[in-house]
């Protein structure tokens, strides 16, 4: 793998762990430990995940149950919870226990939320787009200052073309699996 690939397979990678995040905080039918895990919340200027201020677990009844470690940040992790787009709903609330329930999807809901998951996809590849023409603007720029060949400018393009197929059908992937998530 030649520099230019290495460096436009960077800028992907980047770009598609930033989806599947995105992905994640989308709600499915099941309950999910790392959607809630990535959610954070903000006190005093200062930003943490969830996973940093409780413990999460699925009790038999297949609810979610958030341990808080301090009691006082309680209301504050049911708010962020409540209001992510992940939909879960409370069931209970004790000094330092919440549980939450998933209440099942309606044909509106799985409809609006597979909408959403096209929308982080379609921003997804618009991503992928931007990093590859950042680099092609860099073999450009290398190419008037004659600094590089025009046998490698081709070489260049044709591996930042395969790099790019191969993300697009990662994204197809998830954009494959999350729909799929969605309508079991």
């Amino acid at each position: 793998m030649t520099e230019w690939a290495e460096k436009i397979e960077g800028l992907m990678k980047e770009d598609l762990n930033r989806l599947e995040t995105n992905l994640r905080k989308i709600r499915s039918n099941q309950i999910s430990l790392e959607a809630i895990e990535e959610l954070t919340i903000e006190q005093q200027g200062k930003k943490q995940k969830i996973e940093q201020l409780a413990t999460l677990k699925i009790n038999p009844e297949r609810q979610l149950v958030v341990h808080v470690f301090e009691p006082k940040k309680i209301q504050v992790i049911n708010k962020a919870i409540l209001e992510s787009e992940l939909g879960y709903q409370q069931v209970k609330m004790e000094k330092d226990e919440i549980c939450f329930s998933l209440p099942p999807m309606t044909g509106e809901t799985r409809q609006q939320l597979i909408k959403n998951v096209g929308k982080k996809i379609e921003q997804g590849k618009i991503d992928l787009r931007a990093s590859r023409k950042k680099v092609l603007k860099e073999i450009d720029n290398l190419m008037k200052k004659k600094e590089l060949s025009k046998n490698e400018q081709k070489l260049a393009e044709k591996e930042i073309e395969k790099v790019n197929e191969k993300y697009l059908k990662k994204i197809q992937e998830l954009q494959k699996k999350k729909e799929k998530e969605l309508t079991l």
